[in-house]
Parts: C-alpha cells; sequence; structure tokens
C-alpha cells in the first residue's frame, strides 16, 4: 500500500508542476462498488478498505499541497487588494494600514476616517456624527439634500456611474446565482442523507441484529459443550441470518450509493462554476484577479463519496 502512494505521490509532485490533480483524477483511482457485499472473503474486503485508504491519503496530501499554494499567493493577493481600497478612499497604503491599528488613538483614527469619507463620499466625519443629534425631520432634510447633491454628481459624471451600476448589478446577479446552485447542491445532498439514515435506522434491523446475537451466543456455549451437530447446526442457522442480514440491507445502500456516485460526477461541472462566480465576486469587490485552483470543490465532493463507498462492507458480519 505505501508503495502505491509513494509512487503517486511522486507522478502528483511531478504533475501539478504544470497543472492541479484533479477530482476526476481521484474519482479514477476509487474502487469500484462490490456487486455484492456479503462475501466471506475478509481477504477480499481487508483489500477493498486498503483501496479507500490509499485514495484518502492522496486527497488529503493534494489538499494540504494546495493549501501551502493559496497561503503562498495569498499576501500577494492582498497587497494587491489594500493598494486598490487605498485609491478608492484616497488614502495611502501606509495610511490604509495605520487605520487598521488597534493601538491607534481616536484623533488619529478620526482624522483618517474623515478623509477617506471626503476622497469617497464627499462628507465629514462631523456631519455623521451630526446625525445623531438630529430630529428625524432634520434627519430627512438632511438625506434629501445629500441626496440632491450626489445626482448632480451622477448626472455629471455619467459614464463613471454607469460602471459602477453595472459592477454593482453583476455583482448580485454572481450571488444569486450561487445561493441557487448552492441552494440545489444542499437540497440534493439532505435527501440522500435522509435516504442513508433511513436505511441504517430502519427498525427491523434491530430485531435482526438481536436474533443473531442471541444465535452467536448459542453458538458459542454449544462449541463448548462439545456438541458437533448441534453446534454445527447452530453455526448454520447464525450464518443463514448474517447473510438475510447483509443481503436485504446491503442491497439497498449498494443501489443508493450507485446513485450518489452518479450524483457525484455530474456535481462536479456545478462546482467548477462555484469556484468561477466566487473568483469572479473577488474580482468585482477588490479589483483584483484571484489565482485560480480550480478542483478543490470537486475534490470535497469526491471526499464525501468515499466516506460512504468506505462502508459498503458495514453490513457484512462475517468474520
Amino acid at each position: 500500500m505505501k508503495t502505491f502512494i509513494v509512487i503517486m505521490n511522486l507522478v502528483f509532485a511531478t504533475v501539478s508542476t504544470f497543472a492541479q490533480v484533479t477530482p476526476e483524477a481521484f474519482l479514477g483511482m476509487i474502487p469500484k462498488i462490490p456487486s455484492s457485499a456479503c462475501s466471506k472473503d475478509i481477504d477480499q474486503r481487508t483489500e477493498f478498505a486498503n483501496k479507500i485508504e490509499e485514495v484518502r491519503e492522496l486527497i488529503d496530501n493534494e489538499l494540504s499541497r494546495r493549501d501551502e499554494e493559496d497561503e503562498s499567493s495569498s499576501e500577494e493577493f492582498e497587497t494587491q487588494a489594500m493598494k486598490n481600497m487605498a485609491k478608492q478612499y484616497g488614502l495611502s497604503e501606509k495610511e490604509l494600514k495605520k487605520l487598521q491599528d488597534e493601538g491607534l488613538s481616536d484623533e488619529e483614527s478620526d482624522a483618517l476616517v474623515n478623509k477617506a469619507l471626503q476622497n469617497s463620499a464627499n462628507l465629514s466625519l462631523g456631519e455623521i456624527k451630526n446625525m445623531d443629534k438630529m430630529s428625524d425631520k432634520g434627519q430627512a432634510a438632511w438625506a434629501e439634500a445629500y441626496s440632491t447633491e450626489k445626482m448632480a454628481e451622477v448626472q455629471s459624471d455619467y459614464q463613471k456611474n454607469q460602471e459602477k451600476q453595472l459592477q454593482t448589478k453583476n455583482l448580485y446577479q454572481l450571488t444569486v446565482l450561487q445561493k441557487h446552485l448552492l441552494d440545489s447542491i444542499g437540497a440534493i445532498e439532505s435527501k440522500f442523507k435522509q435516504q442513508f439514515a433511513a436505511i441504517n435506522n430502519d427498525s427491523e434491523a434491530k430485531v435482526m441484529l438481536d436474533k443473531i446475537d442471541q444465535l452467536e451466543s448459542k453458538s458459542i456455549d454449544l462449541m463448548g459443550e462439545g456438541n458437533d451437530a448441534e453446534g454445527k447446526s447452530a453455526g448454520e442457522k447464525l450464518n443463514a441470518e448474517k447473510a438475510k442480514y447483509c443481503n436485504k440491507y446491503s442491497a439497498s445502500y449498494l443501489s443508493l450509493l450507485e446513485r450518489y456516485e452518479s450524483y457525484t460526477k455530474s456535481c462536479l461541472s456545478t462546482c467548477y462554476r462555484l469556484e468561477l462566480i466566487s473568483a469572479r465576486q473577488a474580482k468585482l469587490q477588490t479589483g483584483v484577479d484571484v489565482k485560480q485552483n480550480p478542483g478543490r470543490l470537486g475534490i470535497k465532493q469526491v471526499t464525501s463519496y468515499l466516506g460512504l463507498l468506505g462502508g459498503a462492507y458495514q453490513y457484512n458480519l462475517f468474520k
């Protein structure tokens, strides 16, 4: 097992120089769903479990590598975002960083905030503070006057205003689309979760398991008494009940697992789309292009499927 992991990590290290390891690649490594999960062959089950762990370790390594890449590029992103923000508020980068300093005095903070308000909204901090002292009527009058002033600015700078409106509209549309996609995924996965829970919580399962426990105890007792004929009969009944239990619940679980596998594959395109939306949102909000590491969301979907696949033999009680 370790040899396989070492080889695949070397391959991934080489490939990642040119491209990210895709969720589709991990799906190709995952063992197929067993046609039957009620085999008495322990070696077969052990091999299956080992393959699951191999892929899980490779995925963990890939996500760790991506985390390191993201961390190394985040500083560059923050620096550029800071520059854009400073430009938007008419502050120097030094002033913007100073404004984030928790040890800044009230006087220094007020001066910087006042400068930012003046540059970005043609407002002073004093005007904002005076709003608290105004009556409702006074606040309404001030708001009307400010709106009139801003309207005049809009009319004198139509092109700039159009670009800002378009940016706001695009950001809103992206957010709506993002919510729709996330809600759709959430609804599908919630339904799957309920269906898997229904198999595990079936009331008849407890009755069958209690019967298996009783037969197992009886079989052990008879073995101690040296009664071969009765012991063999009890063992056969025990195996028959184990097979009945496994066949009943494994069939339901594997059938649902096949549907979840299909969902995982079809979901990957949506995951890529969500990542593009997030990158576009960041671009609109900060003016900075986000370095794309596509596939992270898809890999997490594959990890979820891998966890469910690991339970393929959970109803097999043969030792």
